[in-house]
């Protein structure tokens, strides 16, 4: 190999470098680590809610801000009109923004694109997540147990985050255990 080659080779490699190193930050954001334990987190208490209220919650918590605002960790645990608690994840199958809940509408509308989710099975039913194939069309959900206190713990989710979930199958009273 020439001088000249070597030198081009060597001025190529580190351009390529100084170019691509400032999205290197993106492969690890695009391609999270996917949770493998699972982990029992206390939510709320049944007292602290009622028909058509909501709280926003991150699990799983960590104590440490920084991590626990990330969107990835952001849920919303809902007692629907009629009575029924259901947990979805705020990040929204379109495009990753995070959908607020409507209680006077009974949907979580996200504030990007206008995507609408049922509160009763997180379903998106308009926008451009509705148009999106099964199961890419679907919060993922919470798996919560309720003990004899009436404390809402959350120990679980179905489906994957900002992807969707399979729903056809999974009916929501399914991920709601009474303990």
């Amino acid at each position: 190999m020439t001088a000249r080659r070597r030198i081009l080779q060597g001025f190529l490699t580190a351009a390529a470098v100084a170019v691509l190193s400032p999205f290197i930050n993106l492969i690890g954001y695009f391609y999270r680590k996917e949770e493998t334990s699972v982990r029992r987190q206390k939510i709320a208490n049944l007292k602290e809610l009622s028909p058509g209220s909501y709280i926003y919650f991150s699990y799983p918590a960590t104590g440490d801000s920084k991590v626990d605002n990330d969107p990835f960790r952001q849920y919303v645990l809902i007692m629907t009109r009629d009575g029924q608690l259901r947990v979805y994840s705020r990040v929204c199958v379109h495009l990753w923004c995070l959908p607020a809940y409507i209680p006077t509408r009974g949907q979580m509308i996200c504030p990007c694109h206008g995507s609408i989710y049922r509160e009763e099975d997180g379903v998106a039913v308009d926008g451009p997540a509705a148009y999106q194939s099964y199961p890419t069309n679907a919060l993922p959900m919470g798996r919560i147990e309720v003990d004899e206190n009436g404390d809402i713990w959350m120990v679980g989710i179905e489906g994957r985050i900002g992807y969707g979930r399979e729903w056809h199958a999974l009916k929501p009273e399914d991920l709601v255990k009474k303990v």
